[in-house]
C-alpha cells in the first residue's frame, strides 16, 4: 500500500468515526411487577391514569393497582368498563346494570337499563358516566346518579367523552354521531352531528386533549374531524384491518397496528410518516403523551418500544400471546404496562439513548425501520486537511466499528437537501468515492444517491 493509500484511509477513517457520534446504545425495559389474573382468564383493555400512578385492565374482572401496588382491587365484570382519566373512578356494566366504582374499589351507585349494555364511557374526571344498550338507546348520568337525559340512536360500537366533557362521539352501526355532553347550556342529551352516509367502518375513537379534533378508525380506514363534525381528511392507508389506534395528547402523532404486520404513523394530516414491520400480527399500540414513545404488542408475543422516527428502543417477549388493545404507555413515556393471556406486566424504561448536538438527525418519510440500530442522517461534518488525490473507484471498508453502519455517498457534489455529505466539505474527494462499515444487523443499509434519497433495504 502506497503513501498517498495511507493517508487518505486515516482521513476516511477519521470521517467515518465523526459520523458515528451521537448514536447511543438503546434503552432497556425493566420489569418491575407482574399481576396474575384471578381466575386464569386474559385481561383485555389496559390504561394509565393521566399522572401515571393508577394502571386499569379489564377481562373477566376489573383490576386496578397503584404501580407501587400499595392500592390494588379485583371485581365487577370487567368486559365492557372503563376508568376515568384522573383515576378516581371506574365505571362497569353487567347485563342490565351499569356501577359506579371510587378508586379504593367501593360501589358508589348501580342503575339499571331496559336492555344489555353494550359500551360505557366516563369523562376524565368522572362527571359524566354514560352507557349504551341492545336497543339503541344512550343513556348519561352525573357522579352521584342523577340521570342526564337519553336519546335513541343507532346501535352502538364505541362510545367516548372529550376531555372538556362538553360533547359525546359514538361509532354506530351506521356511521358516526355526536352529542351534547353535560354544561349549563345542554342539561340534557342532545345529538349535534351524524355521519349516516360514509358507512360503518369506524370502531377506535380518539379525542385529542384540546378537544378539537376527533380521530376514528377502522377497517382500513382512518378519519379525522373537528369537534363540530367537519371532516379534515379521510384516508384508506392499510392493506389489511386495523386491530387498534392509539393517538399523542395533540393527535399530531397517530399510530395504526395493523393485521398486516406493520405499525404506522400518521401525523396531523393522515400523511402516513414511517412504517415499521413487525413481521406478526399487531394485537395493540400506544403512545406517550407528547408521541416521543410508541409501544406495540404483537401475536407472536413480542414487545416492541419505538421512538418518533421509528427507530427501534427495546424489544423483549411476554409469556403468551399479547392481548388486542392490551398495551398502554404513561404520558411521561417512561412507564408501559402490557397484558397477555395470563398476566399483567408493568415495565419501566430505561436508559433512554440522547443524540448529542454534533450530529443532526432526519427522519425520512415513509421510513420503513428494519433494525434495533439508530441510524443518523449526517448533514454536517468536521473540516479536514485536504488529502492526496486518490483512484476514483476505492472503496474503504474497514470493520468493527460501533453500531455497524454502511454509508454510500457517491456522486458527490450533485446530492439535495439530506444528503450523507457534501464533497465541498473534503476537498479532492474522487466522484465515486464509498465508505462503508460492514455488519449491520437485519443487513440493514443506509444509502444516499445522487439526489440525496435514503432508505433501509
Amino acid at each position: 500500500m502506497n503513501k498517498q493509500l495511507r493517508i487518505y484511509l486515516v482521513i476516511a477513517g477519521f470521517l467515518l468515526v465523526m459520523s458515528l457520534t451521537g448514536i447511543v446504545t438503546a434503552a432497556s425495559l425493566a420489569k418491575t411487577w407482574t399481576e396474575r389474573t384471578p381466575a386464569d382468564t386474559p385481561f383485555s383493555g389496559v390504561m394509565f391514569s393521566k399522572d401515571g400512578s393508577t394502571v386499569y385492565a379489564g377481562g373477566s374482572q376489573v383490576f386496578v393497582r397503584s404501580w407501587d401496588g400499595e392500592n390494588r382491587w379485583w371485581g365487577w365484570n370487567g368486559k365492557i368498563a372503563s376508568m376515568s382519566a384522573d383515576g378516581n373512578y371506574v365505571i362497569s356494566a353487567t347485563d342490565r346494570s351499569i356501577y359506579l366504582i371510587n378508586k379504593s374499589g367501593v360501589q358508589l351507585w348501580v342503575v339499571g337499563t331496559n336492555t344489555p349494555v353494550r359500551a360505557v364511557a366516563i369523562s376524565n374526571d368522572g362527571s359524566l358516566i354514560v352507557g349504551a344498550d341492545d336497543s339503541g338507546n344512550i343513556f348519561s348520568w352525573g357522579t352521584k346518579d342523577e340521570s342526564r337525559g337519553t336519546i335513541k340512536t343507532d346501535i352502538v360500537k364505541q362510545a367516548a367523552i372529550s376531555p372538556s366533557g362538553s360533547f359525546i362521539v359514538v361509532t354506530t352501526e351506521a356511521g358516526i354521531s355526536y352529542f351534547t355532553g353535560i354544561t349549563d347550556f345542554t342539561p340534557q342529551l342532545t345529538q349535534i352531528w351524524v355521519d349516516n352516509k360514509s358507512g360503518s367502518l369506524e370502531s377506535f375513537i380518539e379525542i385529542s386533549a384540546d378537544s378539537s379534533t376527533v380521530i376514528t378508525s377502522g377497517d382500513n380506514r382512518i378519519s379525522s374531524h373537528t369537534n363540530r363534525g367537519v371532516l379534515n381528511w379521510r384516508e384508506e392507508v392499510t392493506q389489511n384491518a386495523i386491530i387498534d389506534m392509539a393517538c399523542s395528547d395533540d393527535c399530531t402523532t397517530i399510530v395504526l397496528g395493523s393485521q398486516d404486520g406493520n405499525v404506522l404513523v400518521l401525523n396531523q394530516l393522515g400523511q402516513v410518516q414511517w412504517k415499521y414491520p413487525t413481521g406478526s400480527w399487531i394485537n395493540s399500540v400506544g403512545v406517550s403523551g407528547d408521541g416521543s414513545i410508541i409501544v406495540a404488542g404483537t401475536l407472536d408475543r413480542n414487545l416492541y418500544i419505538l421512538n418518533q422516527a421509528g427507530q427501534l428502543l427495546a424489544n423483549t417477549k411476554i409469556e403468551t400471546v399479547i392481548q388486542p388493545r392490551s398495551v398502554a404507555v404513561s404520558r411521561d413515556g417512561k412507564r408501559i404496562v402490557v397484558a397477555d393471556q395470563i398476566a399483567l406486566y408493568g415495565f419501566e424504561l430505561r436508559g433512554l439513548p440522547e443524540v448529542t448536538s454534533q450530529v443532526t438527525f432526519t427522519p425520512e418519510p415513509l421510513y420503513t425501520a428494519t433494525s434495533s440500530t439508530l441510524v443518523p442522517t449526517i448533514t454536517t461534518l468536521p473540516k479536514t486537511p485536504p488529502p492526496t488525490q486518490l483512484p476514483q473507484n476505492l472503496v474503504f471498508s474497514p470493520t468493527g466499528a460501533p453500531h455497524f453502519v454502511q454509508v454510500f455517498a457517491t456522486g458527490c457534489g450533485g446530492a439535495e437537501e439530506g444528503r450523507v455529505a457534501d464533497c465541498t466539505d473534503v476537498p479532492h474527494i474522487p466522484q465515486n468515492f464509498s465508505v462503508g462499515v460492514t455488519g449491520l444487523p437485519h443487513d440493514a443499509q443506509t444509502r444516499r444517491d445522487a439526489r440525496g434519497v435514503g432508505g433501509c433495504t
